[in-house]
Order: structure tokens, then sequence, then C-alpha cells
């Protein structure tokens, strides 16, 4: 079953990996932290970050454990300001419909996160854009 739209107001974190930017943020749903990820720079779609998750974890590697590796890149650009492109204090964020939901079990203080296509008003076309990776052959087609 298709994951609903979701949108909202608060903190976002901007983030590279692998030269997409990927936005970031999380909230309280029902008794649940929720993580919400999505791809910011123009034509990537939000499969291209499981695709990525499925390169860098174990071939056997189920869809929870590359759940937590996205949230892990998330929260690591959050905390350590790794390849981090911006922090926002107070922005609208909006993820399409269509997206994927997996139970993370409390990891990265996450109880369940939510991948889509994702907009941030604020952010600039500067700030989405393709950035700089060592390593290309991880974003592939």
């Amino acid at each position: 079953m298709p994951e609903p739209a979701h949108k909202g107001k608060g903190r976002v974190t901007a983030f590279s990996v692998f030269g997409p930017v990927f936005g970031y943020t999380s909230e309280l749903v029902d008794d649940q932290q929720i993580a919400y990820v999505g791809p910011l720079t123009p034509g990537v779609q939000w499969p291209k970050l499981w695709q990525m998750a499925a390169r860098c974890c174990r071939d056997s590697a189920q869809d929870r454990e590359k759940a937590q590796w996205i949230t892990t890149q998330a929260t690591r650009a959050f905390i350590m300001h790794a390849d981090l492109v911006t922090k926002l204090p107070d922005a609208d964020w909006h993820i399409d419909g269509g997206g994927h939901r997996i139970d993370v079990c409390g990891w990265s203080n996450h109880d369940a996160l939510i991948t889509g296509n994702m907009a941030v008003p604020d952010l600039t076309p500067e700030q989405v854009s393709m950035k700089y990776t060592y390593y290309p052959h991880y974003f592939v087609d």
C-alpha cells in the first residue's frame, strides 16, 4: 500500500549522499517518532535512496536494515554535520504520496522511516543541486 503524502513545518536538515541532496525532518505522530527523508535534487526520485542503501548494505540486507542505513545518514548529517548542506530551524516541508514506510525499531531514536519525494520551498536551487562526490558509482541510473 503506497504511503500517503505528508507535510509539516519544523526543523529540516539538507545533506548530500553520493551527489544528490536529501532532506530530513522528524516529528512525533501518534506516540511514534517518525523520520522523513527524501530527495531534494531535481530529477532524483525517492527509489534512488533505497538503491544507494542496497549498494551500501550487505547483499542479504532486508528493508529494515536499509531503512536503518538511510536513517543513519540523515541523523549523521544532523548531529555531526557530515555532508551537511544546510539546516533550517523552521521550514515548511512536503513529501509526496506513494513513498515507502518502514519500522526501524527505535534506530537513531526513530520508530519509523518514511521516504518519498521531498520539497522544501525555502531551499535555493544551489542548495539542492548535485554535489561533488568521490563515489559517483553509488548513484546509479
